[in-house]
């Protein structure tokens, strides 16, 4: 005859067992929240204005590829008594600019409606890039600057991160391969010049030679009469 455990009993062991679930699940979800790296923010907000007004920056598009159309994204709010409210119309007042590896392109900013405004762009290489928006926002002065990066919005990633089944060369590899190939034509070409230089020059040496083995050699002459007297007669 089987005995039966006793429910008090019963019940505490279930007690056991869901706490120990518990704690090895608290214990993964610490283990991995220590362990995987902090992941890049969509958009960075920037209180401008002195804090009447809050700006969003980042890409329109994150994450960002190489060789993919994009945009720099703004959103802009203003503060008020029931909350914030969209901007509109700042398209003329605002400008942005996009700033990779010492060079600047100043994309025109558009609207999208509800406070949004986007400026397009195409990321033509890989790492981090600089958003910086100027102008006014009625009385207030604008000059905000931000790099992608951990803990601003994405960097540009290559393409071949999500290329399948096959992988494309980017954009540099293709740029490097031209001026590579127009190097090489350019040497070809000189040294193309330079052999028809020395065949022509060659050619020319070589008629010379010829000319010059061709001319008739002088010829001896007999001595001349001086008009002097022989001393003989002729009869």
């Amino acid at each position: 005859m089987t005995r039966s455990m006793p429910p008090r009993r019963h019940q505490m062991r279930r007690v056991r067992r869901r706490l120990l679930a518990a704690v090895l699940l608290l214990g993964a979800a610490l283990g991995s929240a220590w362990i995987a790296p902090p992941s890049a923010r969509a958009h960075v907000e920037i209180d401008v204005g002195d804090g009447q007004y809050v700006m969003e920056v980042g890409f329109r598009d994150e994450p960002a590829f190489l060789g993919v159309p994009n945009a720099v994204y703004l959103h802009l709010e203003e503060f008020a008594t029931g909350g914030a409210e969209p901007v509109e119309g700042l398209a003329a007042t605002l400008t942005a600019e996009v700033t990779k590896d010492g060079q600047v392109f100043s994309p025109p900013l558009v609207p999208t409606g509800d406070g949004t405004y986007e400026a397009n762009f195409v990321p033509t290489a890989t790492g981090d890039y600089t958003f910086r928006i100027t102008g006014a926002i009625g009385d207030a002065t604008i000059d905000e600057s931000v790099t992608s990066g951990p803990t601003t919005f994405n960097s540009v990633e290559p393409l071949s991160s999500i290329e399948f089944p096959l992988q494309r060369p980017d954009t540099g590899q293709i740029v490097e391969g031209v001026e590579s190939a127009r190097a090489e034509v350019a040497t070809a070409r000189m040294l193309a010049l330079g052999g028809i230089g020395v065949g022509v020059l060659g050619l020319i040496l070589a008629i010379v030679a010829l000319a010059r083995s061709g001319k008739p050699s002088p010829v001896a002459l007999p001595p001349t009469n001086s008009g002097e007297p022989s001393g003989r007669l002729i009869r």
